[in-house]
């Protein structure tokens, strides 16, 4: 995607052995110069430097005597007549390899005339450079999604006979392809017949092909950690049933990824990451990790993964993809051959590159190049010939055609105890994307909670039956929405174009699918035995007690307002004025279901929350709106006297046309009703034209005890290609806070927590942001809304490439005002170029004392996995057959084994110490086994049922009972 051309200077005329056009007409050379270079070519039976001697003016083409001063040798080289015309001649030092600097004297006798020239030769190390071909997989982007899957699927057919037919070349240029994306296998083989995969495994085993681990290129940072462990399922999993092992994985074009990727290694056994990032597509300062191979070690120190960012994926593309047929060009493009494979290859760019790396004392000596042809290109057959043709001429630097594992094998067998050992974020660049397709980005998000909670109904209730594979497909389509593709190259400059608009609605089915089948699935974990009348379950999917409202519709309440408990205890409830009924479920217990029976009488009351005008109050909060924007300018918590708001108001619309900060407009002319009275629930309805939309809603919740404020606010957008981004933005008023919030499987301090040269424009949140000084703070949170600014506006300018642009932030100020960055089109291509039709955003805010990690954890969990009302089937109280007692932790996910065979789960541990867990039997059950476990469900060790878990330490387990 986004294939930009990575800039090189190329010399034309003589590459060793490369086809020439000059006509000895044309002008013949005036002057010459050296160039030292880092090569040594096999020359005279052994290796000798060679230094590049390049004509200017003109070219050679007749006779000549070249005499050679160096390091106290001299020697002469004959050069022959060349009719063609030579534009540079490479040549080969007298002598050993040289430990100081040393001048070079040549002297060219040529057409009567006699040319000088000198250069300093310095001493290089021996060189070798690993070569890893590939085809960069976008789902889409250069052409419909079948035709890109096809080209995918052929090239690897054509590796296969590519690999065979170069078995008996020398080591080195035995052709290997890399497949990049598990998503490609996976539908290579469905297609396949035995026979053709037979041949595949056999050439998976030969090294032919290798698998990493990744189902496709994702934004790792917009990824649950269930999301991100079901990135590698489908991939390990079929490793495992053909009895082999992926330990790597290969990330093209994005550039950054989540800290959360170490925390997961014991479980997904991704030891190794290759990056190859875009070369200059809005990727800020992030080319500076270039060559800077470190392990990156998880929050817990525990666990470790050996990340190289390499060269961009484009050096292929940009020295000889883009000199052939490729999708630019030709709509359906075929491996090219074209009869000369040392043209338009690795001389003079690969000398050049190496010598730079010299330059800033890189201490390795061997660094890793891709070479691919295009996005979504045919392999380029003629590789192994080209690196077998260099490997012959040169000594140094030698050429490995690889793969993402093996380069990485090497690295860590040569280098284990020199390579630095890194913590923190990469945090990434692309995720800004998310913001164009808003509504799909909410129901994404959405699906993927639900489908935890699906998972964990089934646990809880002891369901037989599980069906993975219908819960593997659902999360193949959520981790697919978030693979880096969201549309044509041309879906801005052109988003009209039919290709266009089957790409996009491509992209988007994952989004819609995946609420579909998680909907299904989500009913399903529910249904049991025939339904009860006028009763519903609340089931509770988290590992902590709860109280929170449940809302059902109309239709499963028509036989009264009155709520009781399977106690028969009368449960506070209120109908709203939509027609629904709700009721506060107290103190639910963790991981069960209750039941709760719908009864003719009036609601019951125990406390009350109030509603007048523009305030509200539930006893915990005070919220006041400003009358003219129906900002909330008020934000009050019993026991402190402090206004949280700051003065211009929380969950500000704001609109920037063009994208401009100095033009951003606001939402006024508000228009506030009531419109829940109370006593249990009270809210105001704020309506307002709104720039940028067709109409902008803005609802204000309270519960009556409830310690949360909840906003819902919904914008209806028109369509806009003009270049636009829309915020909700909310400016607390908390001195010297400090920004922390949720990533993959932990936790971070912007700023604090990242690498450097990574992305401070914006952030790519998973359940919750905390604002908070060392008294009080803020935890906000959204299920819906990923993005979010520290500061007002930091992204605004970002348009187009941003190519080298001083828009980029080196380092985020901490300030106590976070902005939600719900819509955007800023890109120049791939995503939406405009949006419309009503988009919901729902925020929850929950004020408090000095941060607290584990509670900031829950509070996230538990907006984002809401008590689930269902219509009630079989026993009236059911619950996990075990209880999990773990201060300081919180479960992640839960879910069946796949053996039928008790539950798998994920703990995490949100202190800074080790924490103690302890299982045990629910209500006098059978005694329980424990074994760690991994993503494939094998039990690897069996634990006691009490444990500690590392500070910050992120555990897989299997429990069943005996």
């Amino acid at each position: 995607m986004r294939f930009k051309p990575f800039h090189l200077i190329i010399l034309a005329g003589f590459l060793y052995g490369g086809a020439v056009t000059a006509q000895p007409s044309k002008p013949s050379f005036t002057s010459i110069e050296l160039q030292p270079t880092v090569a040594y070519l096999n020359h005279a039976g052994g290796p000798r430097r060679m230094v590049r001697m390049l004509f200017h003016g003109g070219k050679d083409y007749t006779q000549g005597k070249l005499l050679l001063s160096f390091n106290g040798l001299q020697d002469s080289v004959q050069l022959p007549a060349d009719t063609a015309g030579r534009a540079v001649y490479e040549i080969a030092l007298p002598g050993v390899p040289v430990q100081k600097d040393v001048q070079l004297s040549v002297q060219l006798s040529s057409n009567g005339q006699q040319y000088t020239a000198r250069c300093i030769v310095s001493p290089t190390r021996e060189w070798k450079v690993y070569v890893m071909p590939h085809s960069h997989v976008d789902v889409g982007y250069t052409n419909v999604q079948a035709k890109v899957l096809s080209i995918h699927m052929n090239n690897i057919d054509e590796a296969i006979n590519i690999a065979a037919r170069t078995a008996t070349y020398p080591e080195g240029a035995r052709f290997k392809w890399s497949t990049e994306a598990i998503w490609v296998v996976e539908h290579y083989l469905a297609a396949a017949d035995a026979d053709k995969q037979r041949r595949f495994w056999d050439a998976v085993k030969k090294g032919w092909i290798n698998l990493d681990g990744g189902y496709g290129n994702i934004n790792t940072s917009a990824t649950s950690p269930a999301q991100l462990m079901h990135m590698f399922y489908t991939g390990t999993q079929l490793a495992k049933e053909h009895g082999i092992t992926v330990q790597s994985m290969f990330q093209g074009d994005v550039p950054g990824a989540t800290w959360g990727l170490s925390s997961q290694t014991d479980i997904t056994g991704i030891k190794y990451f290759l990056s190859a990032p875009n070369a200059s597509d809005r990727i800020g300062s992030a080319d500076q990790w270039r060559d800077k191979p470190f392990y990156w070690r998880s929050p817990s120190g525990g666990q470790k993964l050996l990340f190289w960012q390499c060269s961009p994926y484009s050096i292929g593309y940009s020295i000889k993809g883009n000199k052939i047929p490729n999708f630019f060009t030709i709509d359906d493009p075929k491996p090219y051959y074209t009869g000369h494979p040392s043209d338009n290859f690795l001389n003079p760019f690969l000398f050049n590159y190496l010598d730079k790396l010299q330059q800033k004392d890189f201490p390795y000596n061997m660094t890793l190049l891709t070479w691919a042809m295009s996005d979504n290109a045919p392999i380029d057959p003629e590789l192994p010939d080209a690196v077998k043709a260099w490997n012959e001429r040169y000594a140094s630097p030698h050429l490995v055609i690889t793969s993402a594992h093996d380069f990485l094998q090497d690295v860590e067998a040569a280098y284990k105890d020199q390579l630095p050992v890194i913590s923190g974020d990469y945090t990434e660049f692309w995720t800004d994307g998310l913001a164009s397709g808003a509504r799909e980005t909410a129901i994404t998000r959405n699906a993927s909670d639900r489908l935890q909670q699906a998972g964990a109904i089934w646990a809880l209730r002891g369901k037989t039956g599980y069906p993975a594979a219908d819960f593997d497909t659902a999360w193949k389509d959520v981790i697919m929405f978030n693979e880096h593709t969201w549309g044509a190259h041309n879906s801005v400059s052109h988003p009209e174009d039919p290709k266009a608009i089957s790409q996009w609605a491509y992209k988007q089915a994952f989004a819609l699918n995946a609420e579909k089948n998680t909907n299904a699935l989500l009913t399903k974990s529910e249904t049991g035995e025939t339904a009860i009348t006028n009763a519903i379950d609340v089931y509770n999917t988290l590992n902590q007690p709860r109280t929170e409202l449940v809302v059902i519709p109309a239709s499963q309440s028509a036989s009264g307002d009155l709520v009781k408990d399977n106690q028969g205890h009368k449960i506070p409830s209120q109908r709203l004025s939509t027609g629904e009924l709700a009721f506060l479920v107290q103190q639910l217990p963790p991981f069960s279901k209750q039941r709760f029976t719908i009864q003719q009488g009036n609601a019951y009351v125990s406390s009350r929350a109030n509603v007048t005008g523009n305030h509200l109050q539930n006893g915990i909060y005070t919220v006041e709106l400003d009358a003219q924007t129906g900002n909330i300018t008020r934000l009050q918590k019993a026991g402190n006297p402090a206004n949280l708001a700051d003065s211009a108001g929380l969950n500000q619309y704001s609109y920037l046309p063009g994208d401009s900060a100095e033009k951003v407009q606001y939402a006024t002319q508000a228009s506030i009703r009531i419109k829940e009275k109370g006593p249990l629930v009270v809210s105001l309805l704020v309506s307002s034209p709104a720039p940028g939309a067709n109409s902008l809603q803005r609802e204000i919740k309270l519960v009556a005890g409830i310690d949360r404020v909840e906003l819902i606010n919904t914008v209806d957008k028109k369509a806009i290609r003009q270049k636009e981004s829309v915020h909700f933005v909310f400016p607390f008023h908390i001195p010297d806070a400090q920004v922390r919030y949720s990533i993959p499987w932990g936790s971070i301090t912007a700023e604090a927590d990242q690498l450097p040269n990574t992305n401070r424009n914006w952030y790519t949140v998973q359940r919750w942001v905390d604002v908070s000084n060392k008294d009080m703070g803020i935890t906000w949170s959204s299920p819906d809304a990923p993005l979010f600014e520290i500061g007002r506006y930091p992204t605004a300018g970002l348009l187009g490439g941003l190519h080298n642009s001083t828009l980029w932030r080196s380092f985020t100020e901490q300030q106590p005002t976070i902005a939600s960055w719900v819509m955007n089109n800023l890109w120049h291509t791939n995503f939406r170029a405009s949006q419309e039709g009503p988009v919901t955003f729902r925020y929850y805010l929950q004020a408090h004392k000095a941060y607290d990690a584990y509670a900031a954890n829950l509070y996230g969990l538990a907006n984002h996995q809401p008590l689930i009302a269902a219509r009630a089937t079989g026993p009236a109280q059911e619950a996990l057959f075990f209880t999990i007692q773990c201060p300081g932790v919180y479960v992640e996910n839960i879910n069946p084994a796949r053996n039928g065979k008790g539950v798998m789960l994920q703990l995490v541990n949100t202190a800074d110490a080790p924490a103690a867990v302890t299982l045990a039997p629910h209500n006098g059950a059978a005694a329980l086994r424990v074994w760690q476990s991994n993503l494939q469900e094998e039990d690897l060790t069996e634990m006691k049922t009490a444990f500690n878990l590392p500070a910050k330490g992120v555990l897989m387990i299997h429990v069943a009972t005996n």
